[in-house]
């Protein structure tokens, strides 16, 4: 079986994991008695407060925009689209600078170029040990408890004009080894009464920085239909088919 475990997994997966204030999966509530060490009575009294109003969240819809900073380029690479959410169903579709859809679910992960036509489609199997992680498709607060540490930063650090009594800043740097080949760290900053996430920073292994911000965000409304339409003649690929079944891979 095809494993989506290479270094694209992990930049998908690392927009799945900054994205936790979309959280629309059940599973367990946490307590006060699970709070960590290091984060204080008050502060994590406002995180399980956040994550219980996001398990009310059924649905959503918003626009993004992602920056991609690279040691190699001078200007980031920027990107705008929108996002739909339902269920365990997420849909990413990217308008500029080139036409693209994202689909997540927890069994696979679908990227479709319309351009040139037919297009290709691109599946991927989600890694086993992903499984937890993409379930969701944007887990809660106890899953991401088990794979990251938490560490409150002021929210001016991820936006000067954000007003820390209606915003959470925190920053998540991950406790699982498997994640931490991969990840540095993931800054969110949350609308607290809304309980999703605004912006977003992520840091991979090779100091390459994404930003996300998202706008216009709308809850427990209508997304419309996520599924994925192929055109006829579409290439279908299976980029990694194979190529984690080769000695000493990953």
């Amino acid at each position: 079986m095809t494993v989506f475990g290479s270094k694209d997994l992990l930049v998908i997966t690392i927009i799945v994991l900054a994205a936790c204030g979309f959280a629309l999966c059940q599973t367990k509530q946490l307590t006060e008695g699970d709070r960590p060490k290091n984060i204080d009575a008050s502060l994590w009294k406002r995180m399980l407060d956040i994550d219980s109003r996001a398990g009310k969240i059924t649905s959503l819809t918003a626009n993004f925009e992602q920056r991609k900073y690279t040691a190699l380029l001078k200007k980031p690479l920027i990107s705008t689209g929108s996002i739909r959410v339902r269920g365990s169903t997420m849909r990413w579709d990217t308008l500029q600078p080139s036409k693209s859809i994202l689909l997540i679910d927890e069994r696979e992960v679908r990227i479709f170029y319309p351009s040139p036509a037919p297009g290709v489609l691109e599946i991927y199997t989600v890694d086993q040990r992903m499984a937890e992680l993409a379930a969701s498709p944007l887990p809660r607060l106890a899953v991401l408890k088990e794979k990251f540490s938490f560490q409150p930063i002021a929210t001016k650090e991820l936006d000067e004009s954000a007003d820390p009594n209606k915003f959470l800043a925190f920053s998540m740097k991950p406790s699982d080894p498997s994640l931490a080949q991969h990840i540095q760290e993931v800054r969110v900053l949350l609308d607290e009464s809304a309980a999703y996430i605004v912006k977003a920073e992520m840091t991979d292994a090779d100091g390459d920085r994404t930003v996300l911000r998202f706008t216009d965000v709308k809850v427990n409304v209508d997304t419309g239909d996520l599924d994925l339409k192929i055109p006829a003649g579409a290439k279908v690929t299976r980029p990694l088919e194979g190529l984690n079944a080769a000695p000493g891979s990953r």
